[in-house]
């Protein structure tokens, strides 16, 4: 059994790699335990999506899911697995979700997670929404807009700005 030191340490070689070298953060992540922790799946599940493997993407948040379906960092990447397949409706479940779970489960999600980075998610999942509904339903799209414009006023972080600054640019 590896010691909670020796799990922080990989974990840090991880995020210090992962956007160098996916492959390489994601062998890291699989030298620990993690078939039973959502949190490690979903994010090997994220790097094989960063790679544009959705198959592999989808498995391992769906696993994630199975065990802890309330958990936002599993439900913000299976978002976004079946947004790609376009299973919309799917997509638009698990970004409500990290909506009305707010930050109660921080302390459940995973390692790197506090309110800060909490609160940045369900602001960024108002903003996915918008996105999926601005054609099907625009006043509801424009109600999750304008919510996520608020966050950001308030100095919320975002990791969805570039598609925020497209939306800005055209009016």
């Amino acid at each position: 059994m590896k010691s909670k030191f020796n799990k922080e340490q990989i974990l840090q070689e991880y995020y210090d790699t992962y956007h160098k070298d996916t492959t390489k953060a994601r062998k890291l992540i699989k030298k620990l335990d993690y078939k039973n922790d959502p949190y490690l799946l979903s994010e090997i599940a994220t790097s094989y999506f960063d790679e544009n493997k959705l198959r592999l993407a989808e498995r391992y948040a769906i696993k994630a899911f199975e065990l802890d379906c309330l958990n936002p960092a599993t439900l913000w990447i299976l978002a976004l697995v079946k947004w790609d397949y376009g299973q919309i409706d799917s997509a638009i479940f698990a970004f409500k979700e990290i909506i009305r779970i707010g930050t109660r489960r921080i302390h459940k999600i995973g390692y790197r997670e506090n309110k800060d980075v909490a609160l940045a998610r369900i602001n960024d999942s108002k903003f996915q929404l918008y996105r999926l509904l601005k054609e099907k339903k625009p006043a509801v799209a424009k109600r999750y807009l304008r919510e996520y414009e608020k966050g950001i006023e308030k100095g919320l972080y975002t990791i969805v700005d570039c598609y925020y600054q497209q939306v800005k640019a055209k009016g």
